[in-house]
């Protein structure tokens, strides 16, 4: 058994989270279209304050990613 966060529902899109999703697109997306499935491959290999790994799953049609893309989209439209 894993000692990891699974990110599969949209409650479990914490501030954290998108801290991570955030730096991950703003080092490698500054600009121009996001490559999504290489920014779940960089949350896979991150770890939360408290340690435990991220485990974003292979459904990229999660809840969870379906709010990321939002709240992403959303933070990049603020500029």
């Amino acid at each position: 058994m894993s000692n990891d966060f699974e990110v599969r529902t949209a409650e479990d899109v914490t501030d954290e989270v998108l801290e991570l999703v955030q730096g991950i697109v703003e080092g490698w997306y500054d600009e121009g279209r996001i490559d999504w499935e290489d920014v779940w491959d960089r949350m896979d290999k991150k770890v939360l304050e408290d340690g435990r790994g991220i485990d974003m799953g292979s459904d990229l049609g999660s809840p969870a990613i379906t709010k990321i893309k939002k709240e992403i989209r959303k933070w990049r439209a603020l500029g």
